[in-house]
């Protein structure tokens, strides 16, 4: 294949290229999702248009067609990376992860005969899972990783929450997400909140009937480079066995999450704890 780099540019001026107008509004394209991928939290047009050093026109122009495209989100407070954009997410961090993650969730399997999730966030705000290694038993937990599901009534989903920015929490918390899908599932926003403060602490969190009726959980937070969360790991089972094995699936799922963050980022993050530790 034959490129022409020189095309690329206007033309050479005293041994520089200067760049045509196309390369310019790429160019500034990435360093939009880059200055908004470092970001912790939402950002206006007038701050935008400051650290890039670019005219508030232009700014404004290309927040509207990134929001337009679903590569930002706006809120009253400003404009925000969806989350699964963030901390790299969009330059093969989600093909690393399951590369690190499809021998771990085979081990998860095997060590508790019970069924291993992986999972990450969805623009929409669901928690999609992303690959699995079904118990080997004849009874067990399964679940398809072709629909996203709601984060405040599967484990994951909550283990995600619990780390998340606050202008995410006020989106997924409002009433009309919080659909009811089992006579166990939480959705009152606040006990929600208590809820996910416990999960912080706790460093897991677990389900019992609330996405399904006779299905039961735990997972753990796996965390990027940049130290916010990408993903979860699950152990999912019939709710009678979770109950009487659940200690294990908990230290198993925090133990392995942990382990997925340390090979990720390459320190030593501390993983959730099991109960009682």
């Amino acid at each position: 294949m034959n490129i022409n780099i020189l095309g690329l540019f206007s033309q050479v001026r005293n041994g520089r290229l200067f760049m045509n107008d196309h390369v310019k509004s790429a160019t500034r394209v990435l360093d939009l999702l880059e200055l908004f991928s470092a970001a912790t939290e939402p950002m206006g047009v007038t701050e935008v248009a400051r650290k890039l050093d670019i005219p508030k026109s232009s700014a404004q122009a290309l927040l509207l067609t990134l929001t337009g495209r679903g590569y930002l989100l706006r809120d009253e407070n400003g404009y925000t990376l969806p989350p699964e954009l963030r901390g790299g997410w969009v330059g093969g961090l989600r093909t690393r992860l399951l590369g690190i993650a499809a021998p771990i969730l085979s081990r998860m399997a095997q060590e508790s005969l019970e069924s291993a999730f992986i999972g990450s966030l969805t623009g929409e705000g669901n928690v999609q899972y992303l690959a699995k290694a079904v118990s080997p038993k004849e009874v067990r937990y399964d679940a398809s990783l072709d629909h996203p599901r709601p984060l405040h009534c599967t484990s994951m989903g909550l283990a995600i929450m619990a780390h998340s920015p606050e202008h995410d929490l006020k989106r997924w918390l409002q009433p009309h997400r919080l659909v009811k899908v089992t006579s166990r599932t939480q959705t009152d926003p606040e006990a929600i909140r208590q809820w996910l403060a416990k999960i912080r602490k706790d460093g897991y969190a677990e389900v019992m009937d609330a996405n399904v009726e006779g299905a039961s959980g735990a997972s753990a937070p796996i965390f990027g480079t940049d130290g916010r969360v990408i993903a979860a790991l699950n152990l999912g089972a019939p709710t009678w066995r979770y109950e009487q094995d659940r200690r294990l699936l908990i230290e198993i799922v925090c133990r392995e999450a942990a382990s997925i963050t340390r090979v990720l980022s390459g320190n030593d993050i501390e993983g959730g704890k099991a109960p009682g530790n």
